[in-house]
């Protein structure tokens, strides 16, 4: 995979945030499902590069968008960097009701973490 520029990753995130809230809450599952892959790529990239991850993740800690802060804080878990930030995140959204669908993935993923089964993707057993 060729090199991507920390704002590659970071508008990767913003925009796939973007449009998982919108497909979340619109029911348009085939968009939120076209978005999907791009999202991983991105993440699959930052296993290889946990530095960059450090540097471009918690940035997004602070967006305005639940999706976004969402996502950004369940990989963040997934790869074991700034987890104390992004389980306060996940925790502050899983408890506020006015996130609605979006509260109850944060509990879901917070169990799932805390169960040791966190996964973004299926790895090939190759």
């Amino acid at each position: 995979m060729k090199e991507l520029k920390k704002e590659e990753i970071i508008n990767q995130y913003i925009r796939s945030g973007l449009i998982g809230y919108e497909t979340t809450l619109s029911g348009d599952y085939k968009k939120g499902n076209k978005e999907y892959p791009k999202t991983l790529k991105v993440f699959k990239y930052l296993e290889k590069n946990l530095e960059i991850a450090k540097e471009t993740l918690p940035l997004l800690f602070e967006h305005e968008n639940v999706e976004v802060r969402a996502i950004a804080s369940a990989h963040c878990l997934a790869l074991g960097i700034c987890v104390k930030e992004a389980e306060e995140i996940l925790n502050e959204i899983a408890n506020n009701e006015k996130y609605g669908i979006f509260s109850f993935t944060a509990q879901m993923t917070l169990k799932v973490w805390k169960e040791g089964n966190l996964k973004i993707y299926q790895k090939d057993k190759n």
